[in-house]
């Protein structure tokens, strides 16, 4: 039996392993973020990406698991993190659905855009979570760009949603968070 290569692990677990230590490819890495200096990623990144369709989603991937070195790895869904950073930001103990934050706000929007656009959100997002100690599971985020697609089809409207889902569904609490509550509660 063969076994199946999870290139996007692989790729996320390297950059994990030496985004703190090693300048030169961190630089490199993190190059990848922009269509304009993406090349200088390539040698980096593209021995990871087995289809030629997927190299945009593990440039930028690749790019903001390196750029971004300060913001913790966790693991938990996309979602989960933003409803953290949000709760954290508001000071509040739960999310109101009747006052939507700016991360609520993009969010809202983020299955309607494209790679290019969802993977720009999600740089916003994470320069919001800098130095709040809020973490995020860029393999999460790398899978999440891999399998964004074309927005028309059934499985990329199902992955495209996921994150909106998992920011507001209680499936997604720690046994210490509350779910969301609306402006009054009865």
């Amino acid at each position: 039996m063969t076994e199946i290569r999870d290139s996007m692990k692989e790729l996320v677990g390297e950059v994990l392993a030496r985004r703190d230590t090693d300048v030169r490819y961190r630089s490199g890495v993190a190059r990848g973020l922009d269509r304009t200096t993406e090349h200088y990623a390539y040698p980096w990144v593209l021995r990871f990406v087995d289809q030629e369709k997927d190299k945009t989603a593990y440039l930028r991937a690749a790019g903001l698991c390196a750029t971004y070195r300060d913001i913790p790895q966790a693991n938990k869904p996309l979602g989960a993190s933003l409803r953290a950073l949000s709760l954290h930001r508001s000071g509040a103990k739960s999310l109101d659905p009747a006052e939507p934050d700016v991360i609520a706000s993009r969010l809202a929007s983020l299955q309607e855009q494209d790679l290019e656009q969802a993977a720009a959100t999600i740089r916003r997002f994470l320069d919001l979570a800098r130095g709040t100690g809020v973490g995020f599971d860029f393999y999460r985020i790398g899978r999440l760009l891999s399998r964004w697609g074309n927005g028309f089809t059934e499985a990329s409207q199902t992955v495209r949603i996921k994150t909106i889902g998992d920011y507001y569904g209680a499936w997604t609490l720690t046994p210490t968070e509350p779910a969301t509550t609306t402006a009054q509660e009865n």
